[in-house]
């Protein structure tokens, strides 16, 4: 066969498949079959977990009553006086009104009556529970604990109700009774009729034998009754009480429904929710012929190539076919790309132009995700992504365009939109979705969420231009963790660029000799001599003058700079402590960053090799951001026992300060400076610095007060027992010179005082 025919014969056959693949691009997947499984899958998670945490909530309330229950109350005779008592009642009126779904709480006894209740007023001996489905459950099965009974409608009320039930067993573990909230059926209802979004969708709350026990919209003749049919698909599926999709026909309206099944983590129950095939369907016939009419149209092609002897067309196809959608799209959510991203925003941008018609770009980041990572693993961080992916497409419109850009980053167009209200009510909407924990193999999870909102306007040319808008109102939204979102004005300024711009000039202020260090005195309170002092670096930068450290040391942690940085500090303070005239010691701060980037005791030992300074005159302080890891214990541990002594900076002000002191045996404890100015003013401060003086005592530990101004403080901290002090009261951080002369000025008076407290 000539080569231009089989070369003329693979382009037309490339071209069929390249216009069938551009026809379904247009058409676009929100339609496809697979995308609403997908969205009722997300939608039936999503309800599991809200209707999870509902019964969670009611049954912390009963644990919560049960809990409260004296021990000499947990025999028969006793629990009767217990629950009928005036403080019970109120006790269980306060539980009852906690929380709206709840309409009433029963304490029952072993003979069924209701023995205690939150209702005002007295209870009738005659009230009887015994036919109740959860009294006959729980007082015959000795395994059971927590009973959810079928709904039932109150005559008096007209209201529907269902149970959660659970027994209470005394000392010996026999059958004491039953605490039960009464629940309103319509409140879970309400949940699942706001996430109605078609004319055929349903939902139902099914107990695991099938009862249903909610449904939206609402259908009295459905509830108690059984959401399947006997010996029919629906049944085996809830009967596996896994997540999952099934077609079968429903006997509420006797129609085929695609139904999306989701059982509850805690509980014995679980979520349907179905549309009909038929609405899945409608609209899809014109271009289902046309892909048919395509398909049939390629395969022809392929077997006319094959018979010509090209057996690997149908092969590359398929691998062409797969690799386009790999290409541009994330396998593990299976969202669009951030190529597929890039591609949809200047689409959308040119669209807009055209038309003046507006949209919003969503940036959304998860909050603190490395730690998610970090304490739960990565299998764990993998399905919080998937969890959120469903949860945030699950609340947008058809029109809209949902894309993972990044490991944890998300980007949503959003269009059209009529105003900037249409777009914070979808920021609100996404926030609402994430305030409901995560559930990862029965762990919860909380999962924070960063948005950056940027508009559609004349004055924005480009889709790059958007996109850089939406990043700054992000990078902001991430400043602020009380307002996780921001809305992109022109007002706004990229900090980041300031950040670069600073990084770049940290570079050369090392080489250029722009740092120096001040030296702050420390007062030993019962010797009422100089101690020592800290060494607090500065830059002295060329035309912006002195730049203060909170600005320029997280931008030398971030640039990865804080290690020859921190190695200079370590060697100047060093070298400058061997020029005194007194022994003082000298105290020089570590950065979390220096002990996972650096050899700290390499830096250390050579900056004391280098000085000669022995090293017991050497103090390294550190806060809790430095995780005490194996390995930086074990360097901590080097250090100590070469002589320095170790400090724990800022104690009191971060969450894990006794677990951090259990961890290592510091040599002294500094108190950070917010204690010791609201001391006087604050029975809570003093009381605080107080605990802590107690508790380095008892640790054979000293303790430096931080932040002295007055007498008054300084009085207060001697009365306390504190061993040092540290402020302006005392001097303020001084050049190196200055504090030379400091010394020489106070020689007289102040004597060194390195053996009067050997644990400082």
């Amino acid at each position: 066969m000539p080569a231009y025919l089989i070369i003329s014969l693979s382009i037309l056959i490339a071209a069929a498949a390249l216009v069938c693949a551009v026809f379904l691009i247009v058409r676009g997947h929100s339609d496809d079959l697979a995308r609403a499984e997908s969205d009722l899958a997300s939608l039936a998670l999503t309800l599991q977990e809200r209707t999870d945490a509902v019964f969670r909530s009611i049954e912390n309330v009963l644990r919560d009553i049960v809990g409260k229950i004296p021990q000499a109350s947990l025999k028969a005779d006793e629990f009767e006086a217990f629950a009928g008592s005036k403080a019970t009642k109120s006790l269980l009126a306060e539980a009852a009104q906690s929380l709206p779904q709840i309409i009433r709480i029963n304490l029952i006894n072993t003979r069924g009556r209701v023995a205690g209740s939150s209702i005002p007023g007295p209870i009738s001996n005659s009230v009887y529970l015994r036919d109740t489905s959860y009294y006959r459950a729980l007082s015959t099965d000795p395994s059971l604990l927590l009973y959810l009974s079928e709904p039932i409608k109150i005559e008096a009320t007209g209201k529907r109700v269902l149970s959660l039930a659970r027994k209470i067993n005394d000392a010996d573990g026999n059958f004491l009774g039953i605490i039960a909230a009464t629940i309103d059926q319509h409140s879970l209802e309400k949940i699942y009729l706001d996430h109605l979004r078609t004319h055929s969708m349903a939902i139902t709350l099914y107990r695991r034998d099938g009862i249903i026990l909610a449904h939206s919209p609402a259908d009295a003749k459905a509830l108690g009754r059984k959401v399947w049919l006997p010996n029919t698909p629906l049944q085996r599926m809830i009967a596996k009480n896994t997540p999952t999709l099934i077609r079968d026909v429903s006997w509420l309206d006797a129609r085929e429904r695609l139904i999306a099944l989701h059982p509850l983590a805690n509980y014995p129950s679980g979520i349907a929710v179905s549309r009909t095939v038929a609405e899945l369907m409608a609209g899809r016939r014109f271009e289902a012929r046309v892909v048919r009419f395509m398909a049939f149209f390629i395969d022809v092609m392929i077997d006319a190539a094959s018979l010509l002897g090209i057996k690997q067309v149908r092969t590359g196809l398929l691998r062409a076919a797969s690799e386009s959608y790999l290409s541009r799209h994330d396998m593990l959510t299976k969202l669009p790309n951030r190529q597929f991203f890039v591609d949809e925003l200047k689409r959308t941008f040119q669209a807009s132009q055209k038309s003046s018609s507006n949209f919003a770009l969503h940036l959304l980041d998860l909050a603190k995700f490395k730690d998610i990572n970090d304490n739960h693993g990565h299998a764990a961080g993998d399905e919080i992504v998937k969890a959120v992916a469903r949860r945030l497409r699950e609340r947008l419109r058809k029109s809209d365009f949902i894309s993972r850009i990044g490991g944890d980053e998300f980007a949503i167009i959003q269009r059209p939109i009529k105003g900037q209200q249409q777009a914070v009510d979808l920021v609100r909407a996404v926030q609402a979705a994430l305030k409901v924990p995560c559930t990862v193999a029965n762990t919860e999870i909380e999962v924070g969420i960063s948005i950056g909102v940027a508009l559609s306007s004349p004055s924005i040319k480009t889709s790059n231009e958007i996109m850089r808008s939406a990043d700054i109102a992000l990078y902001e939204a991430k400043s602020d963790p009380d307002n996780a979102y921001r809305l992109y004005d022109a007002s706004m300024k990229d900090s980041r660029a300031e950040r670069r711009e600073l990084e770049g000039a940290l570079k050369s202020a090392l080489d250029s000799k722009e740092f120096e260090l001040f030296y702050q005195p420390i007062l030993d309170l019962a010797t009422n001599q100089i101690w020592g002092c800290e060494a607090l670096v500065r830059w002295k930068h060329p035309t912006k003058g002195m730049v203060s450290p909170q600005n320029f040391i997280p931008a030398a942690e971030d640039s990865g700079l804080i290690g020859p940085l921190g190695d200079w500090v370590l060697e100047e303070a060093c070298s400058t402590a061997m020029t005194w005239t007194l022994p003082l010691k000298v105290a020089v701060n570590l950065s979390p960053v220096q002990f996972k980037r650096r050899d700290v005791f390499a830096s250390v030992t050579k900056a004391l090799n280098a000085s000669g300074l022995p090293a017991h005159r050497l103090v390294l302080e550190l806060t809790e951001s430095v995780k005490l890891t194996e390995e930086a214990t074990a360097t901590l541990k080097q250090l100590k026992a070469l002589g320095v002594s170790i400090s724990l900076d800022d104690f009191g002000t971060g969450y894990a300060s006794m677990s951090y002191l259990r961890s290592f045996p510091f040599d002294k404890i500094k108190i950070d400076q917010s204690f010791v100015r609201g001391m006087l003013g604050s029975a809570d401060s003093s009381a605080i610095i107080k605990a802590t003086i107690s508790l380095a005592n008892d640790l054979k530990m000293s303790t430096t007060a931080e932040g002295v101004e007055t007498e008054e403080q300084l009085n207060a901290l001697r009365l306390a027992g504190a061993t040092q002090a540290q402020g302006y009261l005392i001097a303020k951080p001084m050049p190196r010179e200055a504090f030379a002369a400091f010394m020489t000025e106070t020689q007289g008076s102040y004597k060194a005082s390195e053996n009067v407290h050997p644990l400082a």
